[in-house]
């Protein structure tokens, strides 16, 4: 729909306008009416129309005075009609003056207005166009400026920056990053809702500033986004609430997705400051990683290395590994966390931390001279390098490893004990389970497991890869169905838990040389 303006003093040209114009027919919406120009140049502020019909002729400010105003002093591109009960000469040339699209004489006929709208249609799409496509041409330099000023504060960066985006050293600014969480401990490209952060932080953005700021969203790395907030007027506990309440507005609740924010400060000057502030959050997120608001607290005085505290969680930790013991694996670690996070951890305190816990698991776990194809793939994973201790290690991925090497060490002691690893157990959960959708990722990460390891390790012992295994439980079930039941096809199917009746019978005739239909009809007499 265009939105159009009807500026006249007489109340019954006004009504006219109302009832005359079919708008919604041929694509308009009268978002408006003045009675004089003054009144109209504060609609046109607030409604931003597409359309300004006026009369020529009218007190404060006649329909050329509010034409020239609008342009020139508001900047404002709406095409114009004139409307007048005058055929002079003078007031068409002036009329050409100020680029005025249309002239037309009193008395309306609404047939003429129809016509006239019609015509105006396809100017008023191609400036849409027009004006959406400078539009992401403008957001992408102001994107490409200000990722370019995260790591750069040098002055010409933050002159190029502040012309792109109007801003001044009396601007205050604020940073928030958007990162996608997919279940306990794990990063994503997207959240549940299939948006990219980018998405996110652009729907988040409106919310954050109707009552008033700017917000610029930008690619900040591979599955992460970045909103640089203007003249927001929020403090931390406002902004916060701001983003739960936009967030519970659209739909979609924080629980899928972990936005760190900055402090506030004044001047494009201060944003590198403000981006370490935001990655400084991350890095202490990722320990416990969790969906929702996490703010910027500012750094902890360096507590106690609590070395003793420490060294009895990783001993409680070893021993649970020893005794193949996954919720104690589980306490310990929770444990360790919970320790890094009230004394404020350092980042190097946490990378010292995992380093001797991966020396104690090698030393004590370790088989030398081992050849097993699957012998070292805990032990790989154990040994390959940390960037940096918060980036590759959080209690998840610690639990996950910690639980692997507590299955190789029982399978490598007792034969007979191996029978009853994670895969038995895995097992037993998609008998009860296969009709509801399954992933190897969440079964993998219920017992802690890497998932590529989970799904060699199953098809070792099963002989049968992870969904060829649901496929088989879902059409033994399928085919006791058709034989016991009057259900349709796509009833079992949809009871099984495959959407499409297409792909179910194409699985039930690939493991079973049958149609369900013709299988159906021969048990059934």
């Amino acid at each position: 729909m265009y939105k159009v303006l009807v500026v006249d003093d007489e109340p019954l040209m006004l009504e006219g306008w109302k009832t005359m114009v079919d708008w919604e027919a041929y694509g308009y919406q009268l978002c408006g009416t003045a009675t004089d120009g003054a009144e109209a140049l504060a609609n046109i502020q607030a409604c931003d129309p597409d359309l300004v019909v006026t009369d020529i002729r009218m007190p404060v400010l006649d329909g050329l005075g509010l034409i020239r105003a609008m342009k020139e002093d508001l900047g404002h591109s709406a095409k114009t009609i004139i409307v007048s009960g005058f055929p002079e000469f003078g007031y068409a040339q002036q009329a050409l003056i100020y680029q005025v699209d249309r002239y037309i004489l009193k008395p309306l006929v609404t047939e003429e207005i129809h016509s006239l709208l019609l015509e105006l249609a396809g100017p008023l799409e191609e400036r849409r166009l027009e004006e959406a496509s400078a539009g992401k041409k403008q957001a992408a330099a102001a994107a490409a400026s200000i990722v370019s000023l995260l790591a750069d504060g040098e002055a010409a960066a933050v002159d190029t920056t502040e012309r792109l985006l109007g801003a001044s050293d009396r601007t205050r600014c604020r940073l928030i990053l958007a990162e996608p969480v997919d279940g306990p401990g794990r990063r994503t490209e997207r959240g549940a809702e299939g948006l990219s952060p980018h998405a996110w932080l652009n729907e988040l953005s409106e919310a954050l500033t109707a009552g008033g700021g700017r917000a610029w969203t930008f690619e900040e790395a591979p599955g992460r986004a970045g909103l640089l907030l203007l003249d927001g007027g929020l403090e931390e506990e406002e902004l916060e609430v701001r983003l739960m309440e936009a967030a519970a507005k659209l739909g979609r609740p924080l629980r899928e997705l972990a936005l760190y924010c900055s402090g506030s400060a004044f001047g494009l000057a201060a944003v590198p400051r403000l981006y370490r502030q935001v990655l400084e959050t991350r890095s202490r997120a990722l320990l416990a990683p969790r969906g929702g608001v996490h703010r910027h607290q500012g750094r902890k005085a360096a507590g106690e290395w609590r070395l003793e505290e420490m060294s009895a969680y990783v001993e409680e930790l070893l021993q649970s590994i020893e005794a193949c013991d996954s919720v104690g694996i589980g306490r310990a670690v929770d444990g360790l966390v919970g320790l890094f996070v009230r004394t404020g951890a350092e980042e190097g305190w946490v990378k010292a931390a995992v380093r001797y816990i991966q020396g104690e698991l090698l030393r004590r776990f370790a088989k030398p001279n081992a050849g097993a194809e699957g012998e070292f793939e805990w032990m790989r994973q154990l040994l390959r390098g940390t960037r940096s201790a918060a980036e590759s290690w959080n209690g998840d991925s610690l639990k996950r490893l910690c639980v692997q090497a507590a299955e190789r060490l029982a399978s490598r002691s007792s034969p007979a004990r191996a029978n009853g690893t994670f895969v038995s157990e895995a097992v037993e959960y998609l008998k009860r389970h296969f009709r509801e959708r399954i992933r190897l990722q969440d079964l993998a990460d219920r017992f802690y497991i890497n998932p590529a390891y989970f799904g060699q390790q199953f098809k070792r012992e099963t002989g049968c890869g992870f969904h060829d295994y649901i496929h088989r439980l879902r059409i033994d079930e399928a085919r006791r169905m058709l034989r016991r039941t009057d259900l349709l096809v796509s009833d079992i199917a949809s009871e099984l838990g495959y959407h499409d009746s297409d792909y179910f019978t194409d699985k039930f005739k690939a493991l079973t040389g049958e149609l369900p239909s013709a299988y159906k009809n021969k048990r059934q007499g």
